[in-house]
């Protein structure tokens, strides 16, 4: 399917190579069945949805002669990565797996057949036999083209491995990052409870990066624990890069800063003291900031207010967060 944009980010269809990757968890119960567990096991699986399996989509608007997919019409036939959850009560709450996929954000501005169209970044369920979701939304992604080269391809190249935290795996010597913090969403991180405008923002689902948090030793690898191991490492200097900015807005304007100021701060603090971002230059780091903040956006657009997100990406950056803590 050709390249085509709306808000800047590519409309997924049938003929384009969209897939929710990963929406997890997706639980299942799975043989054998037992005495102990006569429904079966429940584990979690992945489950994965594909744009190339787009039904009810465009009747009359097409790209490249192919249906796109649009609101409250459009939804994925199938989705994969359940398929062993298949004892009979299948999925925990819709009793489906392999079940399809329903989007539930889209362009606030762009439409075919009068409908708003799905891009890149909008926020899907899969799993259902209804409109009942059996996972948790995830990002819809597509190649976003930034300059060249897609999102995934780039953030991949920079090394900063993407990923919601609960899922984290960052090599030896660096630090699963919220690079958006959790402070501006969330009372208290250990409870994991957020503030109430900010409705289900995890700190465990929540969009992370791995960056650099200790120093490196002489004669090679890192100097784990002693005063001063994590000073100025790219993760110190981005936490102190936040924290001044922060303490400035509130010093000239009395109030915490907009979603979209927080946003722009925290993805443009990574891409400029994260090594490979740095040492790629400016037009790169503009790059990774763009991206990132794409991702987390998405994210949060699926955590604010009652689903299905009655807010708008504009509303959102304009809404206000919490008051960040400053570390000294």
């Amino acid at each position: 399917m050709a390249n085509v944009y709306a808000n800047g980010l590519e409309i997924s269809g049938k003929g384009s190579d969209g897939k929710t990757i990963a929406a997890f968890p997706d639980t299942c119960f799975t043989p054998p069945q037992t005495p102990a567990t006569p429904p079966g096991v429940p584990i979690p699986y992945p489950s994965f949805g594909m744009s190339g399996d787009t039904d009810k989509g465009t009747g009359t608007v097409k790209i490249a002669g192919k249906t796109v997919n649009i609101k409250n019409k459009s939804y994925l036939s199938k989705t994969s990565g359940t398929e062993a959850g298949c004892a009979p009560k299948k999925n925990i709450i819709t009793s489906k797996n392999t079940g399809k996929e329903y989007f539930h954000s889209w362009s606030n501005d762009v439409k075919f057949d009068g409908e708003p169209v799905i891009r890149f970044t909008d926020m899907a369920t899969n799993d259902h036999a209804s409109p009942q979701a059996g996972t948790p939304p995830w990002v819809h992604v597509l190649k976003m083209n930034v300059g060249g080269i897609t999102c995934g391809k780039l953030l991949k190249k920079m090394n900063l491995r993407l990923h919601p935290h609960n899922k984290k795996k960052c090599p030896k010597g660096y630090q699963s990052e919220h690079y958006v913090g959790n402070e501006y969403f969330q009372e208290d991180r250990a409870s994991n409870t957020s503030y109430d405008q900010w409705k289900e923002y995890s700190v465990r689902r929540a969009p992370c990066v791995c960056i650099r948090s200790m120093k490196h030793k002489k004669g090679g690898g890192f100097q784990e624990t002693g005063k001063g191991s994590r000073k100025d490492t790219p993760h110190d200097t981005k936490t102190k890069a936040v924290n001044d900015y922060n303490d400035k807005r509130m010093a000239q304007t009395g109030r915490s800063p907009k979603l979209r100021g927080a946003v722009a701060k925290g993805t443009k603090s990574i891409a400029e003291q994260h090594k490979e971002c740095r040492d790629a230059g400016p037009a790169t780091q503009k790059k990774v900031a763009k991206c990132l903040s794409m991702v987390f956006m998405a994210y949060m657009q699926s955590v604010v207010g009652p689903p299905p997100p009655e807010k708008t990406m504009e509303e959102l950056n304009e809404m206000r967060t919490m008051r960040h803590r400053t570390v000294k």
